[in-house]
């Protein structure tokens, strides 16, 4: 898998981001989720202030790709979001492997899961992850565990 070099990811905790760049991310779930989606849900959630957020620049600093990041009993990735405008490019496979990659280099140890959108099960696949148990609805939308499996 070929991946951009013109993208920068920074990994922050919440505390630690100005208030623009928290602006910039919710703002882009907020497209992506609940208006691209039609998803009303709680978002930001009480998760967000112990994740850590992942956030996939261009050149010019534009947020293009986001994700975050928290632990429990093992690493949670989710709020998996990409610009429309930058979408088909790779940019959010290359956001997940970078997520991948973070895990890893804290914790090895720990499993990596999410909870993914069922129509997106082949994408994930393609990263590594293989579905678990039966599909469920969260938010009104068909989802699925899915578990990292592979080692990069």
């Amino acid at each position: 898998m070929k991946f951009s070099n013109d993208i920068t990811f920074k990994i922050n905790r919440f505390k630690d981001l100005t208030s623009t760049e928290a602006f910039e991310l919710l703002k882009l779930r907020s497209k992506v989720f609940v208006e691209e989606q039609i998803c009303v849900y709680l978002d930001p959630d009480k998760n967000d202030l112990g994740s850590d957020h992942v956030r996939g620049l261009s050149k010019s600093g534009e947020l293009l790709t986001y994700c975050r990041i928290y632990k429990s009993e093992c690493w949670h990735i989710g709020r998996i979001a990409t610009k429309n405008s930058a979408r088909g490019g790779g940019l959010g496979a290359q956001m997940v492997v970078e997520s991948i990659k973070y895990c890893h280099s804290k914790q090895s140890s720990l499993s990596i899961e999410m909870s993914a959108q069922v129509y997106l099960t082949d994408f994930y696949k393609n990263l590594g992850f293989t579905p678990q148990g039966r599909m469920y609805l969260e938010d009104g939308i068909p989802h699925i565990k899915m578990s990292y499996q592979n080692n990069l």
